[in-house]
């Protein structure tokens, strides 16, 4: 247990065969009422660091409201557990309805339906029962409070407003307090390791709208940068050139991958050199190349966007040249 600021207070919520390792789960503790940001995969080894956490800093889940950055199950599932004991939940409209449908076998096949349009071969594809996100994830509907960007939130002292993050997944909020200098960054920003930016559909650009709230974050006053985790961020300036200049080397190489004669989502992703398990994307578990190889896809249509690369349908699987 550490507090990062004056009533704030972070621990480690721990997670199973992920290379993520854990969560940085955050408490607000007031006078009479607390707000947890993010809660963890839904996982008995989550809910005793929570509960346990809980009890060390003297809390009750009943006086507890819980704020959700974003979908993703690393930062949802346990609130299968805590919403039978905590207050309000608040998470985006448009987050909140994917967490809803995550427990839905029909949601899961469309979704893996991904892995035709990126070119994998049938060997190597991901069953949905192997996805992490079905495995630690929410199993029945939540009744969620939906946030959107202004409303102000008002625990331990402080003013946060919720700001819109969107990138990593379609409906990213942060917390962030102009006066203290705080920001609660889900997943936009982490230290060290760089955020997964998914094609979540074809309607938005993601990795557009990730890299215009990079920058819409440069522009506040963040002295302390709260993210969901690894380290917590030192500088957030300085990490967040980073994250942009790693988008642009890694747009370039793409491009590369495609002068070669690689055309497919999956081709090019074996071309790339990767921070992860020896930087050979064959190499890889079929849980992390689901997520690799989306990434790559979410890269080749912002070049498509920006009139870089044209694309072909070959059956399912989209087929990019230089344009």
């Amino acid at each position: 247990m550490l507090e990062v600021a004056k009533n704030i207070y972070c621990f480690p919520i721990p997670f199973r065969n992920s290379p993520l390792r854990e969560l940085n789960g955050f408490v607000i503790k007031g006078e009479d009422k607390h707000l947890m940001i993010d809660v963890g995969f839904n996982l008995p080894e989550g809910y005793e660091a929570v509960t346990k956490a809980f009890a060390e800093l003297g809390i009750l889940l009943k006086d507890t409201d819980i704020f959700l950055t974003h979908m993703h199950a690393d930062h949802t599932g346990l609130i299968e557990q805590l919403k039978k004991e905590c207050g309000k939940i608040y998470i985006s409209e448009t987050d909140g309805y994917h967490v809803n449908r995550t427990f839905n076998e029909e949601y899961w096949e469309k979704c893996m339906h991904i892995q035709d349009h990126m070119g994998f071969p049938d060997a190597e594809t991901l069953p949905f029962q192997e996805h992490p996100a079905f495995i630690g994830g929410v199993q029945t509907h939540t009744n969620f409070e939906h946030v959107t960007e202004g409303m102000f939130f008002k625990y331990g002292g402080y003013d946060f407003e919720a700001i819109d993050l969107k990138g990593h997944t379609p409906g990213q909020m942060g917390l962030y307090d102009k006066n203290a200098g705080i920001l609660f960054s889900g997943d936009h920003i982490l230290e060290r390791i760089t955020p997964n930016i998914n094609l979540w559909d074809f309607e938005q650009d993601y990795l557009g709208l990730f890299l215009q709230n990079l920058k819409k974050v440069k522009t506040l006053n963040v002295k302390h940068l709260l993210s969901g985790h690894r380290a917590l961020v030192s500088d957030a300036n300085k990490r967040i050139d980073e994250l942009i200049a790693h988008h642009d080397e890694r747009l370039n190489y793409v491009l590369d991958a495609l002068k070669d004669g690689k055309t497919t989502v999956y081709e090019v992703a074996m071309e790339l050199k990767w921070n992860y398990g020896g930087g050979y994307f064959g190499d890889f578990p079929a849980p992390q190349k689901w997520f690799s190889a989306s990434e790559v896809f979410t890269h080749l249509e912002y070049l498509r966007r920006i009139g870089k690369v044209n694309v072909t349908m070959d059956g399912p699987t989209y087929k990019y040249t230089v344009a």
